[in-house]
């Protein structure tokens, strides 16, 4: 009986082991589009920015990112005048972070959008001022 409790116990602790490596990996797949990087709580983000390969992957997904919203801003320009946001890698890392601290709950492509929308909202106001 003490056999069977053993492999009973072993069985139980080798499940949760592999259920705590299989749900912060489930955080790099999304159910909709294929966030990669941008679907991780901001939180792990901040957690890793000292690892040179996190931020490495970290850095490449919001220029990417931001990329890609200013592409689709250009081609939809009829319909909205959004200016393309053009940050410096240094700025654009630390602009990151500094989004991902206000909410460390929430995903990295909310924290960019965020990023993104205080840019254009700086660059309104700088073009609303009379020179």
């Amino acid at each position: 009986m003490s056999r069977f409790k053993f492999f009973k116990q072993f069985f139980f602790a080798c499940f949760l082991a592999l259920s705590f490596m299989a749900v912060p990996a489930s955080a790099y797949h999304s159910t909709g589009k294929d966030l990669g990087v941008g679907a991780v709580q901001c939180s792990y983000i901040l957690a890793y920015q000292e690892n040179p390969k996190a931020q490495e992957d970290i850095r490449t997904w919001v220029k990417k990112f931001v990329d890609q919203v200013n592409e689709k801003m250009s081609s939809e320009k009829a319909q909205t005048e959004k200016p393309k946001v053009v940050l410096s890698p240094e700025l654009q890392w630390f602009a990151t972070l500094l989004y991902c601290g206000l909410d460390p709950n929430q995903p990295l492509v909310r924290a960019t959008m965020r990023m993104i929308d205080a840019e254009w909202d700086k660059m309104q106001e700088k073009k609303e001022q009379p020179s």
